[in-house]
């Protein structure tokens, strides 16, 4: 397989892949870092980079589709991470998208908004040492060894391996760089109600959609004038407590689908964190 018709595969969308071409882009990254091919084994890496994050993509639509909400959280993560990494080496808007990774960035944000997630723990830490993933080299302040994180050297990425780190602390956020530790609450489960309305309407990893937030009332809110208890059970009338207060409102997520059949279900529903 040449390179070109490789590059055509990844051009193509797929709902299936074929694990020999992940194996033949290795092969030829193998075979230009033998030769001492920088370039080559970077642009190599790239497309197996590319290969991955495609194939991720549809595989956790289908984890979507089987309800695996959890994993496919995850997966969105790591596919955000890889692209990353990526875009440190690649341009991923060469082609007018030619790849669908523009796509599938705008994806993965869309589809996160939808998730129930709202507190993650965030740890705060000292790393006391860490080493060069290319060179081997101990890092400090006073001591670089000349490679970039996140930049490619002969087909590897650089990455900095942490050999001593001392956990500090860990809080509650709402927005972390990190959001593989949302916070699970025992005997509670977590309502994937817009998940499971959105992937009705999905039938192809490639169908897109845009979601408007704006801010509502809650419901408990709607119909209480300004005189009344306030619902919160604060004993407080309405005016005096939660009128008027962002802890009134809630977001209302408007998905607008690009295909036209979505165009007849109007569906409007309450979703709570929790079921």
């Amino acid at each position: 397989m040449t390179i070109n018709e490789i590059e055509d595969y990844l051009a193509s969308k797929r709902r299936a892949f074929d694990d020999d071409i992940g194996m033949k882009i290795e092969e030829l990254r193998q075979n230009a870092i033998s030769h001492q091919d920088g370039e080559e084994a970077n642009y190599y890496w790239c497309l197996k980079q590319i290969y991955h994050l495609q194939k991720s993509f549809v595989c956790t639509i289908d984890l979507l589709k089987s309800k695996e909400y959890e994993k496919a959280w995850y997966a969105f993560e790591r596919i955000d991470i890889g692209l990353s990494n990526l875009e440190n080496n690649f341009d991923i808007s060469q082609g007018n998208d030619r790849y669908h990774l523009l796509f599938i960035a705008r994806m993965v944000k869309q589809y996160q908004k939808l998730f129930p997630y709202r507190y993650f723990l965030s740890r705060e830490s000292i790393i006391k040492a860490e080493k060069c993933s290319i060179c081997g080299k101990p890092i400090s302040l006073r001591n670089s060894c000349g490679h970039k994180v996140g930049k490619l050297y002969m087909g590897e990425l650089c990455l900095r391996k942490v050999t001593d780190i001392e956990l500090k602390a860990l809080c509650v956020v709402t927005d972390p760089f990190d959001k593989y530790t949302f916070l699970r609450i025992s005997g509670h489960e977590y309502n994937y109600g817009m998940l499971e309305q959105l992937m009705l309407e999905i039938d192809s990893p490639y169908d897109e959609f845009s979601i408007e937030t704006v801010k509502v009332k809650k419901p408990e809110f709607m119909s209480i004038s300004s005189n009344e208890l306030c619902p919160c059970g604060s004993g407080k009338k309405y005016k005096l407590c939660h009128q008027g207060t962002l802890d009134e409102l809630m977001d209302h997520h408007i998905v607008h689908m690009s295909k036209a059949k979505a165009h007849n279900n109007r569906f409007v529903g309450t979703f709570c964190t929790w079921k």
